[in-house]
């Protein structure tokens, strides 16, 4: 068994995220998409497990089809595209328009 760390003392405190990691989200449109399915699923419109199944379709179909062609919030967005039109809750064309807007919105945003 190894012994707990002297959490009080200089040499054995936790290194936190930011002096470890890069950072999650590489773009904005990445933290939106994040944000989109994280509010699908808490208004029940999906759940967590069936999200899953959803990306990892999709992650799956792409690195059959083209392998390393989509970085991993792409397949996220895919994904996501694939369970709101599956859902009902946007056509091929709201869901085009709505990724028009956003990306608009985010140009606009960087600026200024």
């Amino acid at each position: 068994m190894q012994p707990i760390p002297d959490l009080d003392s200089t040499t054995s405190r936790p290194v936190t995220l930011s002096q470890t990691a890069e950072p999650v989200f590489k773009a904005p449109w990445e933290a939106t998409a994040f944000a989109i399915v994280n509010q699908l699923a808490t208004l029940e419109h999906c759940t967590w497990p069936e999200w899953t199944e959803y990306l990892a379709a999709a992650i799956a179909t792409t690195e059959q089809e083209n392998p390393g062609a989509m970085t991993y919030y792409e397949q996220w967005v895919m994904a996501c595209e694939k369970l709101l039109a599956d859902k009902g809750l946007l056509d091929e064309q709201a869901i085009e328009q709505k990724i028009h807007e956003l990306v608009a919105e985010q140009q606009t945003e960087h600026r200024h």
